[in-house]
Order: C-alpha cells, then sequence, then structure tokens
C-alpha cells in the first residue's frame, strides 16, 4: 500500500462514496466533450492559497486553511484544457463547487462561440423536425 502525502487524494481514491459522487458530478459534463476528453479530478493543497487570499484582502488562518478541501476538475483534449477549482470544509461540497464553476466556464465558452443568430436556427430547426424515440 502507498503512502500518499495529501489525505485527500486517500479520501478520494479509497472511498467508495466519495468516488462514486465524483462519477456523478463529472457525468454532467457529457454535453461538452467528447469520447477523446480526458477528465481528471485533482486535490490541491489548500495551504497554497494563502498567498491569493491575502493578495484578495479574504480573511484566513493557516488553520483555517488545513480544514479546507481543495479540489480541481480539468478536461483536457487535443493541448486544450479548461478547468475550475471548488473549496471548502466539506468534500462533497467542493467536488460540487468545482463542477458548478466548470460548468460556468464551459457554458460560456459555448456561448461565445454559438452566436444568437446560429442558436434561432438551431432551435429553429428542431422545432420543424422533431425527434421521435
Amino acid at each position: 500500500m502507498t503512502t500518499l502525502l495529501n489525505p485527500t487524494i486517500q479520501l478520494i481514491e479509497q472511498n467508495p462514496e466519495v468516488k462514486s459522487f465524483i462519477y456523478q458530478q463529472i457525468s454532467e459534463f457529457e454535453p461538452f466533450v467528447t469520447p477523446q476528453t480526458v477528465v481528471a479530478v485533482v486535490a490541491r493543497d489548500p495551504k497554497k492559497l494563502a498567498l491569493q487570499y491575502e493578495t484578495d484582502g479574504k480573511e484566513f488562518t493557516r488553520e483555517g486553511l488545513k480544514k479546507l478541501y481543495r479540489i480541481a476538475i480539468v478536461l483536457n483534449e487535443s493541448g486544450t484544457t479548461v478547468e475550475a477549482e471548488g473549496v471548502h470544509q466539506d468534500i462533497f461540497e467542493a467536488i460540487k463547487a468545482a463542477k458548478d464553476n466548470l460548468l460556468t466556464k464551459l457554458v460560456a465558452i459555448q456561448d461565445s462561440v454559438i452566436s444568437q443568430q446560429d442558436r434561432i436556427i438551431e432551435i429553429n430547426h428542431y422545432l420543424q423536425h422533431p425527434v421521435l424515440h
């Protein structure tokens, strides 16, 4: 058995409930990914947020940072990477925050790629040609 430096990594890898929750959360990226997309869930050191929090003027203590989970979800395909983080005292909330932040980024990217006119054309197409199951 390996000794992991970050206890969050151990929690992610060895706790079936956490693993299941991660799979549930990343399934929401399905409309934005292809079979070639690599999805990674990364546990990062929350203590390294000290400099960022200091710069942002957020109040924190070193002990408080130690109690946080800092989770990143990274999508990578063909050399292009999109990622977002979530930070919370509860690992499930940190994972959910990372997922929500990444979905917000993906929707913004999608919106910038698809113009309003293209959307109207696409909507009209589907209204005129309904898919039957």
